[in-house]
């Protein structure tokens, strides 16, 4: 599946990355035809809060009105309502840009912090911005997080 979230849902858009899904983020310039639009030509779920949003699809593809406020809320609404796979492809995209990662090259992996760069292991880089990814405490969190997602647990 790939997503296009609206505007109001940065935070959602930078969870469906961490478990590896495509998904664009709608800026806030772009009106409900242009995103409608977008979504259509890319074939990509529309992900909302906006009931006129969802109310205006008039036949433009997919679109799903997310209910919850909170993430852990609207992280059970697309398990339960979709499917969604919150394990699909884990830490293989850029959460900021969407880019694919791929391993970083060793001078590259040299931008660690101290820490990390002491304790080894692998290392990814975005293609895009250059932001470095490491397994570290933040990344094990996250990853309980998505599989407490995958089975259904809050939040």
């Amino acid at each position: 599946m790939r997503f296009l979230c609206d505007a109001m849902l940065g935070r959602l858009a930078r969870w469906l990355r961490a478990a590896g899904h495509d998904t664009r983020l709608a800026g806030d310039a772009e009106d409900d035809r242009q995103l409608l639009a977008t979504a259509a030509a890319e074939e990509r779920i529309v992900l909302t809060r906006d009931r006129g949003l969802a109310a205006r699809r008039a036949g433009r593809g997919r679109v799903f009105l997310l209910h919850g406020d909170a993430i852990g809320a609207q992280a059970r609404e697309l398990r339960r309502d979709l499917g969604l796979d919150w394990l699909h492809d884990p830490f293989s995209r850029c959460v900021v840009d969407n880019a694919p990662l791929r391993a970083a090259r060793p001078e590259e992996a040299a931008g660690l912090p101290p820490g990390p760069r002491e304790t080894g292991g692998p290392v990814a880089r975005c293609p895009v911005c250059g932001r470095l990814y490491w397994v570290g405490d933040h990344h094990r969190r996250m990853r309980r997080r998505l599989e407490g997602w995958q089975e259904g647990a809050a939040p």
